[in-house]
C-alpha cells in the first residue's frame, strides 16, 4: 500500500529537521573542535539543502515550510 505525503506531513518533517539542525548548531557552538559535531552540523545542512531544492523544483512554498533561509550561513 502506497501512502502519499500530505502538505501537513511535509511541514511536520521539515519542522523536525530544522529543529534538529538548530540543535546541532547549538551543540557545535559549544565545542567547535569536536569533529563529530562539525560533521553533524554539515549533514543537516546537506539534508536541508537537498530537501529545499527538491521542494522548490516542485513549486512548494519554501517560506511556508521555513526553508526560505540562507542554509549556508546558518548551517554550513
Amino acid at each position: 500500500m502506497t501512502e502519499i505525503l500530505t502538505q501537513e506531513d511535509i511541514e511536520y518533517i521539515v519542522a523536525r529537521l530544522l529543529k534538529n539542525a538548530n540543535e546541532a548548531v547549538g551543540e557545535y557552538q559549544k565545542d567547535t573542535n569536536n569533529l563529530f559535531m562539525v560533521g553533524r552540523k554539515l549533514a543537516y545542512y546537506e539534508m536541508l539543502d537537498i530537501l529545499r531544492t527538491e521542494l522548490d523544483v516542485r513549486d512548494q512554498d519554501l517560506k511556508e515550510l521555513g526553508l526560505d533561509i540562507d542554509l549556508e550561513q546558518k548551517f554550513a
